[in-house]
């Protein structure tokens, strides 16, 4: 078996760690998880404060291939702007929309709007291509429920994470690209762990939006279940089943690695304040934060291991600048809400309760 490390708040493995890590190349894994991509967002967001990059392979579904978008641009602080901005206006999450017969998510108006006003950096990811860096964001097909990995150029980015993001029934219709309808990767492969180990990656980097080993799942699987119609019962549960499938060999693929593998799971010591959908703008702030000290924390012990430049575990420098950013995000909550987008849907609360 190889070598599985923990990294979390208040969790020590990660500090007890001193062996080498293995030849081969290295993988970013990004799972997705809706708004708690935030999370994911802070983790990044010191990644590149660092200017931490070892990366030869970046893999991504749903919230965690728009997130690696931003890393691979080299946008620091992008998802963050985006999942605050966007995410929380509900011109992208209605509930009413649904109701009448529209998608709960309006993932058209969310791409066309962002590529608008704030467009991704493509150009410079393309650059880092050309040197042998490979990045794949995972969709599923609609017809079988295979994964499939796609690597993005100019022309095809934004509607493959269009693809990756489009959750059944929530965007009615799915994406066709290439003659073919997809759906959120999320329900073939929503940790593509393995997909990393099998190009050649031998040091998995997964970064979660959910602590370790938890499984929302069988949560995904009711939640989902109400939304559609009983004539389409059957293929849901067809498609339920092989979520929980590779989902559950996913997890123990993280657990128990292949013997000459290591794999380190970044992950949140908590369960998170914010939801996949409908959550608060205080608790995507809080989150954000989180991401960022577990992105520290790895810096300063695991992230050893690749460079030779020391990381301070309590550098007084970064501290002071969380006590700036708090300070601003008030003032872009203010903003946010004065350009009329909510914090919350109205109907979300009694969406999430059922």
């Amino acid at each position: 078996m190889g070598k599985y490390i923990p990294v979390t708040l208040n969790n020590i493995t990660a500090l007890e760690f001193q062996s080498s890590l293995p030849q081969g190349k290295v993988a970013l894994v990004c799972e997705g998880g809706g708004q708690r991509g935030i999370f994911t967002a802070g983790v990044l967001d010191e990644f590149m404060r660092s200017r931490f990059d070892p990366f030869d392979v970046l893999l991504g579904v749903s919230a965690g291939a728009q997130n690696l978008s931003a890393f691979a641009c080299g946008q620091r602080g992008y998802a963050r702007k985006i999942i605050n901005r966007y995410t929380t206006n509900n011109q992208f999450f209605n509930p009413i929309r649904f109701v009448r017969g529209g998608n709960l998510l309006d993932l058209d108006w969310y791409i066309d709007t962002t590529a608008k006003e704030m467009p991704l950096d493509i150009p410079t990811a393309l650059r880092r291509f050309d040197t042998g860096r490979e990045f794949y964001m995972v969709a599923s097909r609609s017809d079988n429920f295979q994964a499939n990995y796609f690597q993005p150029d100019e022309m095809t980015w934004l509607e493959i994470i269009k693809a990756s993001s489009a959750i059944p029934a929530f965007y009615r219709n799915g994406v066709l690209f290439h003659d073919v309808v997809y759906h959120d990767g999320g329900i073939s492969d929503a940790i593509p762990v393995r997909e990393a180990y099998r190009r050649g990656c031998r040091t998995i980097i997964v970064i979660r939006t959910v602590p370790s080993e938890y499984q929302y799942t069988t949560e995904w699987v009711e939640r989902m279940g109400k939304w559609f119609e009983n004539s389409r019962l059957q293929r849901f549960m067809a498609m339920a089943q092989v979520h929980i499938e590779t989902y559950t060999e996913t997890l123990k693929f993280i657990q128990s690695p292949p013997e000459d593998s290591v794999v380190v799971e970044i992950y949140p010591p908590t369960t998170l304040q914010s939801s996949a959908l409908g959550s608060r703008l205080s608790a995507l702030n809080h989150d954000y934060h989180v991401g960022r000290r577990c992105g520290r924390y790895f810096l300063a012990t695991i992230g050893q291991h690749f460079s030779k430049k020391k990381f301070k575990q309590h550098d007084k420098k970064v501290f002071s600048l969380f006590e700036t950013e708090a300070k601003a995000d008030k003032a872009e909550n203010a903003s946010i809400i004065q350009q009329g987008t909510r914090s919350i849907h109205p109907d979300v609360r009694q969406i999430q309760n059922e």
